[in-house]
């Protein structure tokens, strides 16, 4: 006959060496005691990273032969999805271990869904990191463009504000045509213009004049006789050209 008193007081005790921080003695009989579970390692030191649960087990008269009863009394950062997986992984091992004590499968079971947890939320974050590294890149490779990004709304807009400002101007052009002065016109407001013409072509005939008295006085020169003293010429027959000349 399975003595279950005796069996499960060793297992109380056994599990009170294996948490001896964690564990916490709630009753004797019948044996009512709970377990914080934390996951081996951390995702970091911040306190919103931390993530925790307490299990309560109550052993049954005949555990191990019967499952024992167990919940949730707390837990850290866990949403309600996260503390029904892990009411359902605890249903599953309890029945796969019923005829042996389970506690302290029950609690790894836990605490592997935890160290899991921790294992995706740190990969979120290096793919996160990964990402946010990579647009950085990419931001810093693009070359940098000012002004405002063309869309057709933009473009269409402009456009229009574009004819708007062309056919202003040509109204203007137009305006300007119309308000300028014939030659007529010129001569009826300014008589001025009139005495100036002559003064020019005053100065052209000067100019002609001029030009013409100094191309009469240069053929003139060209004309005149040239007094050339021959007594240096004359004894230039004496004179042995040959021997002065160095010919080779």
């Amino acid at each position: 006959m399975t003595d279950y008193a005796e069996e499960q007081t060793n297992e109380i005790e056994a599990l009170q060496s294996i948490y001896p921080d964690e564990f916490e003695e709630l009753n004797q009989s019948p044996w009512v005691f709970q377990i914080l579970i934390k996951p081996e390692v951390g995702l970091s030191e911040e306190e919103d990273d931390q993530l925790s649960v307490c299990l309560k087990f109550t052993f049954g008269d005949s555990y191990p032969d019967e499952v024992p009863m167990f919940s949730i009394e707390s837990s850290e950062n866990l949403t309600d999805e996260d503390c029904a997986e892990i009411m359902r992984a605890l249903a599953e091992e309890s029945e796969a271990n019923i005829g042996m004590v389970m506690t302290f499968t029950l609690v790894s079971a836990v605490q592997e869904y935890l160290n899991t947890q921790i294992d995706t939320a740190k990969q979120r974050r290096e793919d996160e990191q990964k990402a946010r590294e990579e647009a950085e890149r990419k931001k810093a490779e693009q070359p940098v463009f000012f002004g405002t990004p063309v869309t057709v709304e933009s473009f269409m807009e402009w456009k229009l504000n574009f004819q708007k400002e062309m056919a202003a101007k040509k109204d203007v052009k137009q305006d300007v045509n119309k308000k300028r002065l014939s030659g007529k016109e010129l001569f009826e407001r300014d008589s001025s213009l009139t005495t100036s013409d002559m003064q020019l072509l005053e100065l052209d005939d000067d100019d002609s004049m001029l030009e013409s008295q100094a191309s009469s006085d240069a053929a003139t020169a060209g004309d005149a006789d040239v007094d050339v003293d021959e007594s240096l010429f004359e004894d230039i027959d004496d004179l042995d050209l040959e021997a002065d000349l160095d010919i080779t």
